[in-house]
C-alpha cells in the first residue's frame, strides 16, 4: 500500500513540468517561477482535495498556477528577469521547437497563455476556457488570433509554418 508521501511525489513528478513551464512563461523569472511552483503544490497538499479525474486535477493545478502568478505580479518584488533566450533554454523545449517558443513568449499573455495551454499542455478547449475563466467562444477567438499573430511573427523570423 502506497503511503501519502509516495502519492504526493507521484503527483509532483507527473505535473511538475506543466506547472514549471507555465510559471516561467508568466513570470519570466526563474526565482519567481520557483516561488509560484512551490506555492502551487503547497496549496494542493495543504488540505485534502478530491478530484473527479486526473484532468480535473491538472486543470486545478493550471488554474492555481495562474492565480499564483497573478499574485506574484501584484506583489512589490519583481527585480530580476531573464531574457527570452534564457527562458526558452530553461523551459526544456525540444531544439526544433525553440524558435517557435521564443516567438510565442513574445506574444501578449492574452494570446500566449491560451496557445500554451491548448498546444503545449494539451488541454481540451472547454477545459482551457474554464481554467482561464473565459467563455469557450472567447477562448476560440483568442486561439485564432494568437495563431495568426504567431504565424505572422514567425514569418518575420524566417520560420514558415
Amino acid at each position: 500500500m502506497k503511503n501519502l508521501q509516495d502519492d504526493r511525489d507521484s503527483i509532483v513528478a507527473k505535473y511538475s513540468q506543466t506547472v514549471w513551464r507555465l510559471a516561467l512563461s508568466r513570470t519570466r523569472s526563474e526565482d519567481a517561477a520557483e516561488e509560484v511552483y512551490q506555492e502551487t503544490f503547497m496549496r494542493l497538499f495543504q488540505k485534502e482535495r478530491s478530484f473527479d479525474s486526473e484532468e480535473h486535477r491538472k486543470a486545478w493545478l493550471i488554474r492555481t498556477t495562474l492565480i499564483c502568478c497573478k499574485r506574484y505580479w501584484s506583489a512589490a518584488f519583481r527585480d530580476e528577469t531573464l531574457s527570452l533566450e534564457e527562458v526558452t533554454d530553461i523551459a526544456c523545449y525540444p531544439d526544433e521547437d525553440k524558435g517557435v517558443m521564443e516567438v510565442l513568449l513574445r506574444l501578449p499573455a492574452k494570446y500566449r497563455i491560451p496557445l500554451q495551454l491548448y498546444y503545449v499542455e494539451g488541454l481540451e478547449p472547454d477545459e482551457c476556457a474554464k481554467v482561464l475563466n473565459i467563455r469557450p467562444v472567447t477562448f476560440r477567438v483568442r486561439i485564432s488570433r494568437g495563431k495568426a499573430m504567431l504565424k505572422e511573427k514567425l514569418k518575420g523570423e524566417g520560420i514558415y509554418v
